[in-house]
């Protein structure tokens, strides 16, 4: 035996070569195993959207609250952090924003109203969520126009808004959103979890490859 096949034999480990048919299945089963587990990781994101979106609404909605009780608890450094990321989203201004042991909250009072809305809607469309139907887009505009008129009249100065009305346009803004969308997004998950548990995960892929080095199997196969 030459240098170089001991060589060779040395870097495949056990001296047995992988055949490209060995390597073959073994990659087919590798992709089978993944994208079985991604078929049915996307089966349980269509179950269980809602679940997974009111607690995503419900982090968003309840951190801007603890802001201020991080401050009054004497730990700038988390309510800062949470100030911070909750100023690309919102103005912050503190003559519109509720305040909490003396500091103000991350978001402002429309804001306050629009998502604890949304998360309260969302937790109350779980117990309806079968026989619900979503709401017409005509009465969508028509709930949301007060919050524009609101909004619109007092970003041009021409009058100040008061918290009673910022709240009430937020509270008819977020319960009139999930009551549109969410229902299209339950008919929307339902076909889809329909359709993908009627079919079967795609088989592994045809293709080889190979787990040495390719200078090493060229070597092989030409001796």
């Amino acid at each position: 035996m030459s240098a170089s096949d001991l060589e060779q034999r040395q870097l495949l480990g056990s001296g047995d070569f992988l055949g490209s048919d060995q390597i073959s299945s073994f990659r087919r089963r590798l992709d089978e195993l993944f994208l079985g587990g991604l078929h049915r990781l996307s089966i349980g994101v269509a179950t269980h959207w809602l679940a997974i979106f009111n607690l995503w609404v419900g982090a968003f909605a309840i951190l801007p609250v603890l802001a201020p009780m991080l401050l009054a608890a004497g730990w700038p450094a988390p309510a800062n952090l949470i100030y911070s990321a909750y100023s690309y989203a919102c103005h912050q201004l503190p003559e519109r924003s509720f305040f909490l042991f003396g500091h103000k909250m991350a978001y402002c009072q429309r804001d306050t109203a629009i998502y604890l809305t949304i998360l309260a809607g969302g937790l109350a469309y779980a117990r309806i969520r079968h026989r619900a139907r979503a709401l017409d887009w005509r009465l969508y505009c028509l709930a949301v126009l007060p919050m524009v008129v609101d909004g619109t009249t007092q970003l041009f100065g021409w009058r100040e808004s008061t918290w009673q009305l910022r709240v009430i346009t937020g509270l008819l803004f977020g319960a009139a959103t999930v009551w549109l969308a969410y229902p299209l997004f339950e008919k929307t998950m339902r076909e889809l979890r329909l359709e993908m548990e009627s079919s079967a995960p795609p088989p592994g892929g045809e293709s080889e490859c190979l787990l040495v080095d390719p200078a090493i199997y060229v070597s092989h196969v030409t001796h």
